[in-house]
């Protein structure tokens, strides 16, 4: 559509010179990505260069900048693109039934909703940003399987602990804690139990000694039975959060190597996790970089006017 000035603009009347077809939703697919990538396709630049004169005093009014961008650097066509444009191309889009001999309005609806559900599948697949997600979905599960292990732990320990209380003390990881509650059961059966492959010699000796004299009560098997399975979930979400680690090492590495040797594979992944992709990470400055996770803290200083606070997730790293 060519206008001469906005005078002419305002009080032309719309008229539809030429309407080119796509062929199948393949073509239609094809020259729209092109167009959203600001590229030109080939239907377009052969349509230009048959109905559209290359007068300098004309305007070519285009809905997509980047689009009009391409047009002027191929065609040398002075391109417009606006509030104005945009609702000048709302309007025609109302009014494309009538523009447009022989398409049926449903039909119509019919193409541009087939269009519009192939164009998200091509935006879907091949997503620069997908990769990102993996990372910021691998860091979310990894926090919420340590707040899970927490919890389950704790429970373990309290439990067991009206059992045999001294256990807790002398074995201080979680892991050896409740594969050494696993094995042994109640704690008469601690003085026969071989506990070497999973505690120190000192520590197998004092754990057995600390049994004979224990303090706790005595429980039923029902309840050992289901402290046994707790610690089987215990074992269980352990090994599967080494395993999502390397997952997550081996992503971070591929992805963001330069971010894992500055500030670690977890903390750099929360970071990418904060900003939203790796891409937005690397275009925040390094000031907010510094206090990202930190934003509660940033907004209730500065609304309570006290010293704002110097770091976020960053701090986490040792």
């Amino acid at each position: 559509m060519r206008l001469k000035g906005d005078q002419r603009a305002r009080k032309c009347r719309i008229k539809l010179k030429h309407f080119e077809k796509f062929s199948d939703t393949t073509e239609a697919l094809s020259a729209t990505t092109a167009a959203v990538e600001g590229k030109l396709p080939k239907s377009l630049k052969r349509v230009l260069k048959k109905y559209v004169d290359k007068d300098p005093q004309e305007q070519l009014l285009v809905a997509d900048a980047k689009l009009g961008f391409a047009i002027k650097d191929k065609f040398q066509l002075q391109c417009l693109s606006n509030s104005s444009v945009q609702e000048l191309m709302r309007c025609i889009r109302s009014q494309l039934e009538n523009l447009i001999s022989g398409l049926p309005k449903k039909e119509l609806v019919a193409m541009s909703l087939g269009l519009a559900h192939s164009l998200s599948r091509y935006k879907l697949k091949f997503s620069p940003d997908k990769v990102d997600t993996m990372i910021v979905q691998a860091v979310s599960l990894l926090d919420d399987l340590d707040k899970e292990l927490n919890n389950y732990v704790m429970r373990c320990r309290e439990w067991y602990g009206w059992h045999f209380p001294e256990l807790g003390k002398l074995i201080t990881d979680n892991l050896a804690f409740a594969k050494t509650v696993k094995i042994i059961g109640t704690r008469d059966n601690t003085a026969t139990a071989d506990l070497s492959d999973i505690l120190p010699e000192e520590v197998e000796e004092k754990v057995k000694e600390a049994a004979e004299i224990s303090m706790g009560t005595e429980i039923a098997d029902d309840d050992i039975m289901n402290i046994q399975n707790l610690c089987d979930q215990i074992i269980d979400m352990t090994n599967y959060r080494a395993q999502l680690y390397d997952y997550l090492k081996a992503r971070m590495m591929a992805m963001a190597p330069n971010l894992s040797v500055l500030v670690g594979d977890l903390v750099g992944a929360r970071l990418i996790a904060h900003a939203g992709s790796l891409i937005n990470l690397a275009k925040h400055p390094a000031s907010t970089v510094q206090i990202l996770g930190a934003e509660k803290a940033l907004f209730r200083a500065l609304k309570t006017k006290k010293d704002t606070p110097k770091y976020g997730i960053i701090y986490l790293r040792r």
